[in-house]
C-alpha cells in the first residue's frame, strides 16, 4: 500500500516526561496513573497552554500500563482529567504501541474525527517494588489492581511456550548470534559493535531530564562481564538489556492545524506529523525465513521515508528502538546509518525501558531535538520478538508538510518462505542459531538451539548444565558455534541438543 493523505495537516503541539522516585523510597511511591497526568500535564504547559486545555481532548490514547492493572486505564485518565468527551482507547501489548497508536490518532485527526488528541504512558515498576520490598500494603487503586497479568498467547505461540523461547532475554540473542555469523564477525568484533552503541546511547542519556540512569558507561563497562554486569542470556550481559524497574512517564499531544492555530500554538512550536507506517513478521519466530534480518523492520522503515518523500540523507534525527542491541543494529545496517547517532533518548538501558512505553519518550526527544535545530526525525519502534513494527516521519518545517499519510498496519512484502519445520525430530543437525542461559552465580545452565537438518527443514531442541561440552562449546568466544554440527536425540522425553564431540 502507498498510503493516502488525509484531509488535514496534524501537529504535535506539546510533549511532557517525567522520571519519578529514582530513589525507590516507600514515601515517594506513586500509582501510575498519577505519572501519566502530571506527564499530561506538562504537555499543555510546554504548548503555552492552561491544563484545563485537556478538558478538551477529542481522542485520548493511554499505552497499556503494565505495572498497575487498570480496568480502562485510558477511560481513568480521561475521568481525572475531566475529558468528558474524549473517545477513548487503552492500546495493546508491545514497544511499538507508541508510534502506533501516534499514528491511528494522526489519522483519526486527519480524517476528521476531532482537533485535539493525547497520547500518554506511564509506568511505576521501581514505586511498587519498593513497596514490596518494605512489606508496605500497596494503597494504590484496586480496579482490579496489582500487576497486570496477560493471556498465555501475548508471550508467544504453544510451540515457542513448549520449547521456553517466551522471553525476550531468550528470543533476542537468537538474532544477534545469528547477525554476528551472516556479517563474519568475531565474538569480540560483534560484542565491541554492541558496547560502542550501548555507550553512545549512555552518552545520550545523560542529556535527558527523564533517564533513569544519566550516567555515561565506557564500551568496556557495558561488555565486560562480572559481578555488577553478569551474563544474562548469551550474548548480552546485564547492561545490554532493557531495564524494566523505572517510574516513568510521558505524553504527547496532537491537534490538526486549524485547532492550534484557534489555540494560539506558534508555528515554531508545531512538529508535524508527516507519514509512517506498521508491519509485523509471524507471530512464532520459528516461523520466519531466518534469524539476520526482519522483512518487518525494513518494510515499515522504507515504507515510512517512501510515504514521506524522504530518504535517508534527508534525516536530522533518528531513534531506534533498542531493547537488545540487534535492534538498532538491524535498523542502521538497513538504513545505512551505522556511523551516526541512532537515538535521541539514550536507549531502554541506559534511558530506562518503561515496559510499552519508551517510545513515547522517544517521540518527545524527538520533538525536542527537531524544535532546538529543525529538520526531519524518524522514530522506529519494536514490539514483542521483532514481530510488530511502527515508524514514523515528523518535520519542524509546518508550512511545506501537507496531511500525514499513514494507514493502518500492512503485512510484511513477500520474501523468502520459511524452511518447514519438523516438531518430532532427531537426528544429525547444523546450528542456525542458538542462546545460552545464564544462573546467578554466572555459570551456564541451559541452551536454546535453532538447527537445521541435512533436508534444509528447520527443528529446535534444548541442552542442560549436565552436558558440560555442549555448552561450553556455544559459550566459546573463540569459535564460532553458528554451522557446526550436532544432534538431536531424546533425553527423558525432551528432545535435547548435542554438540559433536569434534566441534
Amino acid at each position: 500500500m502507498t498510503g493516502r493523505a488525509r484531509a488535514q495537516q496534524v501537529v504535535v503541539i506539546g510533549v511532557g516526561q517525567l522520571r519519578h522516585n529514582r530513589d525507590r523510597t516507600v514515601d515517594d511511591a506513586r500509582e501510575p496513573m498519577d505519572l501519566l497526568l502530571t506527564a499530561a500535564h506538562r504537555c499543555a504547559a510546554d504548548a503555552g497552554l492552561d491544563p484545563a486545555v485537556l478538558r478538551e481532548l477529542d481522542l485520548l490514547d493511554v499505552v497499556q500500563i503494565v505495572s498497575w492493572n487498570y480496568h480502562d486505564a485510558a477511560a481513568a485518565a480521561a475521568h481525572r482529567l475531566g475529558a468528558t468527551n474524549a473517545v477513548t482507547s487503552t492500546s495493546g501489548v508491545g514497544g511499538h504501541q507508541p508510534v502506533a497508536r501516534l499514528l491511528d490518532l494522526a489519522r483519526r485527526l486527519g480524517d476528521g474525527e476531532g482537533g485535539l488528541a493525547l497520547l500518554a504512558g506511564a509506568e511505576a515498576q521501581s514505586s511498587l517494588d519498593a513497596l514490596a520490598k518494605a512489606g508496605v500494603a500497596n494503597p494504590w487503586p484496586r480496579d482490579p489492581g496489582g500487576m497486570r497479568e496477560f493471556p498465555r498467547e501475548v508471550g508467544g505461540t504453544e510451540r515457542m511456550w513448549d520449547l521456553g523461547l517466551v522471553a525476550p532475554i531468550r528470543v533476542y540473542p537468537l538474532f544477534e548470534n545469528r547477525l554476528r555469523a551472516e556479517l563474519g564477525q568475531s565474538f569480540a568484533e560483534s560484542q565491541d559493535w554492541s558496547a560502542r552503541l550501548y555507550s553512545a546511547f549512555s552518552e545520550i542519556a545523560t542529556t535527558n531530564d527523564a533517564a533513569w540512569n544519566p550516567t555515561p558507561a565506557t564500551p568496556a563497562e557495558i561488555r565486560t562481564v562480572g559481578p555488577d554486569n553478569r551474563m544474562i542470556c548469551f550474548p548480552y550481559p546485564l547492561r545490554m538489556n532493557a531495564f524494566a524497574g523505572v517510574d516513568q512517564a510521558a505524553a504527547v499531544l496532537l491537534a490538526t492545524a486549524e485547532t492550534a492555530d484557534a489555540l494560539g500554538v506558534p508555528a515554531h512550536r508545531r512538529i508535524a506529523v508527516v507519514a509512517g507506517a506498521e508491519a509485523a513478521d509471524s507471530e512464532d519466530v520459528l516461523d520466519r525465513p531466518g534469524f539476520g534480518a526482519s522483512p518487518g523492520l525494513d518494510a515499515v522503515l522504507d515504507r515510512a521515508l517512501a510515504r514521506a518523500g524522504r530518504d535517508v540523507a534527508d534525516l536530522d534525527v533518528i531513534d531506534l528502538y533498542s531493547c537488545f542491541p540487534v535492534v538498532p543494529k538491524l535498523a542502521a545496517l538497513h538504513l545505512d546509518a551505522t556511523d551516526r547517532p541512532v537515538t535521541a533518548t539514550g536507549g531502554l538501558s541506559s534511558f530506562g525501558g518503561p515496559h510499552n512505553d519508551y517510545s513515547t519518550h522517544a517521540l518527545v526527544a524527538t520533538v525536542r531535538a527537531l524544535r532546538a535545530a529543525s529538520g526531519t526525525g524518524l522514530v522506529y519502534a519494536n514490539g514483542e520478538y521483532l514481530t510488530r513494527h511502527a515508524a514514523v516521519v515528523l518535520s519542524s518545517d509546518v508550512t511545506a508538510t501537507g496531511a500525514p499519510v499513514v494507514d493502518p498496519v500492512d503485512p510484511a512484502p513477500p520474501g523468502p518462505a520459511a524452511p518447514a519445520y519438523l516438531d518430532g525430530y532427531t537426528g544429525a543437525v547444523t546450528v542456525e542459531t542458538y542462546t545460552v542461559e545464564y544462573d546467578r552465580t554466572g555459570e551456564p545452565a541451559r541452551a536454546y538451539v535453532v538447527a537445521r537438518t541435512p533436508r534444509g527443514e528447520r527443528t529446535a531442541a534444548r541442552a542442560s548444565r549436565a552436558d558440560a561440552h555442549t555448552l561450553a562449546m556455544l559459550v566459546d568466544e573463540d569459535v564460532e558455534p553458528v554451522g557446526r554440527g550436532g544432534s538431536v536425540v531424546a533425553v527423558d522425553g525432551r528432545r535435547t541438543f548435542v554438540a559433536d564431540r569434534s566441534a
